[in-house]
């Protein structure tokens, strides 16, 4: 009976005629083992050998150049160093890996008609299923919420080794492949999606022409100041000047003996993006004018801020109080017992011709910042900063700013004393941020048990591979295999599994 046979991709009828394939069942087995101590032996270990295959075949030509030149090309297509693919045509669903051996030495019938037998050694001991078989996630998946579970069937009678084929539909920085037979991990399983760091927020801006924003949003009449005698009563309104929007005291109302009017705006510090009330790191800036015409006028700005529990925190006021060209700048804090201290005064000329050049608070200048780092407070004034621990505001949050302008009794009020601009700012807020994972959206990654590699984007990435991982493979009959992913996957990725069945 004629069988057909290919060697290396070469139909071998071409050279001889096949009379029989003698295939044993099974393979070779050892087995050693030691004497037992009454009766029997102890088996130390059985090992699978390889399979042998004998090809038994005639070969016929015309003559005998014909043969012997047959012959010559019969040994080249056998001269093998190592197993190639080997099929029979009683198989069809099946190819085996293996490579001659021994000498082939033919009975000599006639010059033109030989006969014998070729001796194959496949050293893996399996046929191979000619088809991969495949699975894939929409036919073989059991829904689970933190990972991916496929139901596999091998048909074959060993482990069969998988080829994975995973593309990333979102981030993710982390593979695990688990079933009753390996546990194979790539990449770092506490990789993470996001980082922590620290940023500035504007939380309050009414620079500019917000300014009229910010008389709008404002909260008139419930300052917190240092001091809190301030009777606030008066009328703000806004003003233009100098192409500028101001905030100004435009009546101080009904005046009583030895009390100062005033009236107030409040902003309250927005929650920052983490959600956080309140803030140890403030930054104020904001441009105010303070100029006197003659020395008779006085009044008075207070910039302040108080904490969560509306106790005054810390502050500036920009003050005239006597009957001269002098004005003071002035910062206070709280002195954590209910009251406040001044900490430093400062003092310019904010009256008479010589107003433009001295005063930092003229129509032309007027910018002033307050920067707050828990404990640590630095005042800007008149170009320069200047830097003060105060231990009572320590672990204080801050929650308020309040504007204060005003007037000393009924004495005339200072007549360029505006609010222009204002801005908060929040510093060291904790926000999180997407950072770049190793597999990113649309990266392929295959990994193949046949040849233990690792692919990520078509290239070789086996150093990935976690220690102690063993490589997956899939058990004969019936089983899941599970891939794990990051936590913070937002999408699954799309997974096919393919492999080869292995029979002995």
């Amino acid at each position: 009976m004629t069988k057909i046979m290919t060697f290396n991709g070469v139909d071998m009828s071409k050279f001889f005629r096949i009379t029989d394939i003698i295939r044993p069942i099974g393979n070779k087995r050892s087995v050693s083992t030691d004497n037992a101590p009454l009766l029997g032996v102890n088996i130390q270990q059985v090992k699978i050998g390889e399979k042998e295959h004998i090809i038994k075949f005639d070969i016929k030509t015309t003559n005998a150049i014909e043969m012997e030149q047959l012959k010559h090309d019969l040994a080249g297509i056998l001269n093998v160093l190592e197993p190639v693919k080997i099929t029979y045509g009683d198989e069809p669903d099946k190819y085996y890996m293996g490579l001659p051996v021994d000498e082939i030495t033919p009975e000599n019938l006639t010059r033109w008609f030989q006969r014998s037998e070729l001796k194959i050694i496949i050293p893996d001991g399996v046929a191979h299923s000619t088809t991969l078989k495949n699975f894939d996630i929409d036919t073989n998946e059991t829904s689970a919420p933190d990972r991916i579970v496929f139901n596999l069937t091998n048909t074959g009678t060993e482990p069969a080794y998988p080829i994975i084929r995973i593309k990333h539909n979102s981030e993710n920085g982390y593979i695990g492949v688990v079933n009753n037979r390996a546990a194979f991990e790539l990449g770092n399983r506490e990789e993470a999606d996001t980082e922590k760091y620290r940023d500035s927020e504007t939380l309050i801006d009414y620079r500019g022409t917000n300014i009229l924003k910010g008389f709008q949003n404002g909260t008139k009449g419930v300052a917190v100041t240092n001091d809190n005698k301030e009777r606030l009563v008066g009328t703000l309104s806004t003003t233009s000047m100098w192409g500028r929007n101001h905030i100004e005291l435009s009546n101080r109302g009904t005046v009583e003996k030895n009390r100062n009017n005033a009236q107030s705006l409040t902003w309250a510090i927005p929650v920052d993006s983490s959600g956080e009330v309140g803030s140890l790191n403030d930054y104020l800036l904001w441009r105010q004018v303070f100029m006197a015409a003659v020395a008779n006028q006085y009044g008075f700005i207070k910039v302040t801020v108080s904490d969560t529990d509306g106790n005054f925190l810390y502050g500036v006021e920009t003050y005239k109080r006597y009957q001269t060209l002098d004005c003071e700048y002035s910062f206070f804090t709280t002195d954590g017992k209910g009251g406040y201290k001044f900490i430093k005064w400062w003092y310019f000329t904010g009256t008479g011709a010589q107003v433009g050049k001295l005063d930092p608070f003229s129509a032309e200048k007027g910018w002033s910042e307050l920067k707050r780092n828990d404990d640590r407070v630095q005042v800007f004034f008149d170009g320069s900063h200047y830097d003060f621990i105060i231990p009572e505001i320590k672990d204080k949050k801050s929650a308020k700013i309040h504007i204060t302008l005003g007037a000393l009794r009924d004495w005339p009020l200072v007549s360029h004393m505006y609010v222009d601009e204002f801005m908060y700012r929040k510093d060291f807020v904790t926000k999180s941020r997407d950072i770049p994972n190793r597999y990113p959206i649309g990266s392929n990654v295959v990994i193949n048990s046949e040849d233990d590699s690792v692919y990520i984007d078509g290239i070789s990435k086996v150093s990935e591979v976690v220690d102690g991982s063993h490589w997956p493979v899939i058990p004969p009959g019936k089983s899941q295999l599970e891939l794990y992913f990051s936590r913070f996957v937002k999408k699954k990725p799309t997974v096919t599994i393919e492999f080869e069945e292995r029979w002995l």
